[in-house]
């Protein structure tokens, strides 16, 4: 769109926008994959998971819970085993905001 706009002349031509453009949708689809799994195509899911190696499903989705994104939704009791000298709190704390 941003190129027929620019041979309608209704956007001006920036160099690399279609860079720009590319990076900020593949980023806003990559924070839907992270938070908002449940508003994904399932086929861009299995696309992600095979690109990935199956490692996007393994993300501690359970402390963006507090944020009211329900990202651990469709992850059931998944839980990462964390290294204990890593970690600021203890693993099985519950958090929560305010």
């Amino acid at each position: 769109m941003y190129f027929k706009g620019i041979e309608a002349g209704r956007f001006p031509y920036f160099p690399h926008a279609d860079t720009v453009i590319y990076a900020i949708s593949t980023a806003i689809c990559f924070q839907a994959a992270v938070m908002e799994v449940q508003n994904l195509r399932p086929s861009y899911w299995k696309f992600l998971l095979r690109l990935t190696k199956g490692r996007f499903a393994l993300m501690n989705r359970k402390v963006l819970d507090v944020f009211g994104t329900e990202a651990s939704k469709h992850f059931g009791d998944f839980t990462p085993k964390l290294d204990p000298r890593y970690v600021l709190c203890p693993i099985d704390m519950d958090v929560q905001l305010g």
